[in-house]
């Protein structure tokens, strides 16, 4: 078993104010258009965050969001949900690592992101604080090496994701074996098959959610899920909102509910 990653040490004046060093790092993160960057002090207040984060949740004002708790940004209940996130860090000390995860921004937008969040830790050991990104998560390009010999398989995937499919069955689609099949797409698509199919499938049910009025149980099995019971449990885990509750967000004019 590999030993535990290191928590992040903060600097002494974090708490107080921002350290020089954070200060001199914060202009790096603001660099990167397709992540998000933030920390966040021991009751899970922003403390420092990335333009992206601005420009995404507080029309690029970053000092609308320093010193606010996530249901104070985004929907509350959406919100509750990185809190509890937040927490079980402070709480725990443990990681959150490339945790698959569909965001829905303030301005009604949604994205696909890797999110990790580690415990910030003041010098006598003390968990005092969360550091996080989310990375966002493109499709790649059909250029891109290796990509070629997985195209049967993935087309099979995208017309077929509602059928209980094998893994075995898509790595002979894409004439490799299992082992490699699941590297092949985890290089490209950063995530293992099965959250590639559930990726499919919940944005299959967002666009469903926003445009039709088909319910729950309809949609649940339209995209592949067992019942509706399996339907909102994958839903939340992926969106860390309900299927109902996402709908009531992003209810479409002229659809009837």
């Amino acid at each position: 078993m590999p030993p535990p990653r290191p928590s992040l040490t903060v600097p002494a004046g974090f708490q107080s104010g921002l350290d020089g060093t954070i200060a001199q790092l914060e202009p790096l993160f603001d660099d990167l258009p397709d992540v998000v960057f933030f920390l966040k002090d021991a009751e899970g207040r922003y403390a420092v965050v990335n333009q992206t984060l601005a420009d995404r949740c507080a029309h690029g004002a970053k000092g609308k969001l320093v010193g606010r708790l996530p249901r104070e940004v985004f929907p509350a209940e959406l919100g509750r949900h990185y809190e509890r996130q937040d927490a079980a860090v402070l709480q725990t000390g443990r990681m959150v690592s490339r945790q698959l995860e569909l965001h829905i921004y303030p301005s009604g937008g949604t994205g696909w992101c890797l999110t990790t969040k580690r415990p910030l830790r003041s010098a006598d050991g003390r968990v005092c604080g969360v550091a996080g990104i989310s990375r966002d998560l493109d499709a790649p390009s059909r250029k891109s090496r290796g990509y070629a010999e997985l195209v049967r398989a993935l087309n099979y995937m995208h017309a077929h994701f509602t059928d209980r499919l094998r893994i075995e069955d898509l790595a002979r689609l894409a004439g490799l074996s299992v082992f490699q099949f699941e590297q092949r797409i985890q290089r490209l698509f950063l995530m293992p098959p099965l959250q590639l199919l559930h990726k499919l499938r919940i944005e299959e049910a967002t666009r469903q959610l926003h445009d039709t009025a088909l319910s729950l149980s309809e949609i649940a099995h339209a995209t592949g899920y067992c019942d509706q019971s399996a339907f909102t449990r994958h839903f939340s885990k992926f969106t860390g909102i309900t299927p109902g509750k996402f709908r009531a967000l992003h209810t479409s004019p002229g659809v009837s509910r």
